[in-house]
């Protein structure tokens, strides 16, 4: 294991918002974590943080960036992002990545911290980027 760990972490969210019949939406909140390049990276692992431990399969990719759909709901317009925070504080709660740097020769560098899928670093404007498509 090389030193060291991966830093510069940034986790933000954004919400898309899609207009229905009827007076309704459904929208969908993302979750993004991404971090700085690591010198001599080939690629990046992730690891999976669950309440009941880590998981033991790693996602590799190549990309600095990691997005997931955190939250989404479909319902009345006038009602907004109906239970977001409370669908955002659950996943806080239970669900959060690492990250490390796979270099040459199989070696890699040590986990980034645990960052909590919902929890924020930065803002865009707001907190919240929204994108709405007709």
């Amino acid at each position: 294991m090389v030193q060291p760990p991966v830093t510069g972490l940034v986790s933000t969210l954004s919400d898309e918002v899609e207009e229905l019949p009827e007076d309704l939406i459904r929208w969908s909140t993302y979750w993004q974590m991404c971090w700085e390049a690591y010198p001599e990276a080939k690629e990046y692992e992730l690891q999976k943080v669950l309440v009941e431990g880590k998981s033991p399969k790693l996602q590799r990719q190549s990309d600095r960036c990691f997005r997931i759909q955190a939250a989404s709901n479909e319902n009345q317009k006038s009602q907004g992002l109906l239970n977001r925070e409370l669908i955002l504080l659950m996943h806080k709660i239970q669900l959060g990545y690492r990250v490390r740097a796979v270099l040459a020769q199989n070696r890699v560098s040590e986990w980034s911290p645990v960052m909590s899928v919902g929890a924020t670093t930065a803002t865009k404007s707001n907190g919240i980027q929204i994108s709405i498509t007709p």
